[in-house]
């Protein structure tokens, strides 16, 4: 029998315009790995102006600096300590929402699983 799932996103908004959600949280994991905001719009297939553009939509919202350059203009850059918390702090929700959404909709559709 196949199996049954359930999908869902969420993401956080600003006067009802979309500030954060999995595709930020991937583009700041991929600015951690690769060390680079170039290449990780490379990686996720977009401009490098559209995701410095979240990228500075995001902080000031926030208040406060997700990425820090490291070195001259040409090394890179890395996540602050907000940024990690930050990245981290969605993908915990992620997981708990997750749970939630499961239980509820097993409550509701017993054969969701």
């Amino acid at each position: 029998m196949p199996k049954k799932s359930v999908r869902y996103k969420f993401w956080l908004e600003e006067d009802g315009n979309l500030l954060f959600g999995s595709g930020g949280a991937v583009l700041l994991e991929e600015i951690d790995a690769l060390g680079s905001l170039s290449g990780a719009s490379k990686e996720l297939g977009m401009s490098y102006r559209r995701a410095w553009g979240r990228l500075k939509k995001l902080e000031e919202c926030i208040g406060e600096s997700l990425v820090t350059k490291v070195g001259g203009n040409k090394k890179g850059y890395r996540l602050t300590e907000t940024g990690r918390r930050f990245v981290h702090s969605f993908r915990e929700a992620e997981k708990e929402m997750d749970s939630a959404a499961a239980g509820v909709l097993t409550k509701h559709f017993g054969w969701v699983r």
